[in-house]
């Protein structure tokens, strides 16, 4: 049986500027400073987000306790900027002769835009197997009476709460961590360590102790911002009274900026803990892309 038992909050200040045509110049500039909260943005698994089956997403990390994975949405965009600007070059409007019709009619456009990351969570995934994985002690050896009497044992799987879905958060070795440019390109080292055996120098999680549940809360994680310059530039040529001409040349990410997508990105894996390019980005939004039209309009 399926339930949408979850409960989700949004709360926003939405600031706006708009300045009518003077001079030939119109503008707007709009900002959200927003947040988001639920216990689960998807429906079953996560196929729609970067967050694949973390626990959240459609599978809940303890069904008796949904109040776990209440957090940051998947869809939670801190804050936002978007300018968008108009200029109608103002001389030889009229377009009267030979000069007129080269000068004249000229139209300058643009939209930038800004935004904080999108949030995300790691996770654990075992490939095949019992999904509770191996069960270890400080050694990296199997658990004897004493190892867990002792409370030495830890899963290195990815169902740390033993309830039979291997997608559990872990604990968080690090406080904080600011990923640069290279680590969303190439991954931020071993992210994975298991208790008793030292965490690593890159290492940031490490495995609850047995049957527990990770410290890590969902969506703590915020992906790389986006930013975007889309710009053009237009030449409206008055043919007749009735026809009209408009040469078009239009430049999108005009700056050509790397924009990384999230980790679980379009299918990837690289939000599970366990794998070797953990905290990769799962790819880049369009790099820049220029288009050139004419149009007629009568």
């Amino acid at each position: 049986m399926w339930q949408n038992t979850v409960n989700s909050n949004y709360n926003a200040l939405q600031l706006s500027l708009k300045k009518q045509a003077s001079h030939g110049i119109t503008f707007n500039a709009n900002y959200t400073w927003s947040h988001a909260i639920d216990e689960g943005s998807t429906w079953h698994s996560g196929a729609t987000s970067s967050n694949g089956a973390g626990a959240g997403e459609g599978y809940t990390t303890d069904v008796t306790l949904p109040g776990i994975d209440r957090g940051n949405s998947i869809f939670d965009i801190r804050q936002r900027l978007v300018l968008n600007y108009v200029w109608v070059l103002p001389w030889y409007s009229n377009q009267q002769g030979v000069i007129g019709h080269i000068l004249g009619g000229w139209q300058y456009n643009g939209i930038l835009s800004w935004q904080t990351g999108a949030h995300w969570e790691p996770w654990t995934f075992t490939n095949g197997g019992d999904p509770s994985g191996t069960i270890a002690n400080g050694s990296g050896g199997a658990c004897t009476q004493a190892d867990i009497d002792a409370h030495n044992c830890f899963n290195s799987g990815g169902d740390f709460n033993l309830d039979g879905v291997r997608n559990d958060r872990p604990n968080a070795i690090a406080n904080n961590f600011d990923p640069s440019h290279d680590q969303w390109a190439d991954g931020w080292g071993s992210g994975f360590v298991f208790n008793g055996s030292g965490p690593s120098p890159n290492g940031f999680f490490s495995s609850p102790c047995l049957a527990c549940v990770g410290n890590l809360g969902r969506n703590t994680f915020v992906g790389p911002s986006f930013v975007s310059w889309e710009t053009s530039l237009f030449k409206n040529i008055k043919v007749t009274e009735r026809v009209n001409l408009q040469l078009r040349a239009e430049a999108f990410n005009v700056l050509n900026h790397t924009n990384f997508q999230l980790p679980g990105a379009g299918g990837s894996t690289n939000m599970r803990t366990n794998s070797s390019s953990f905290g990769q980005s799962g790819g880049t939004f369009n790099p820049r892309n220029m288009q050139f039209g004419l149009k007629v309009s009568f």
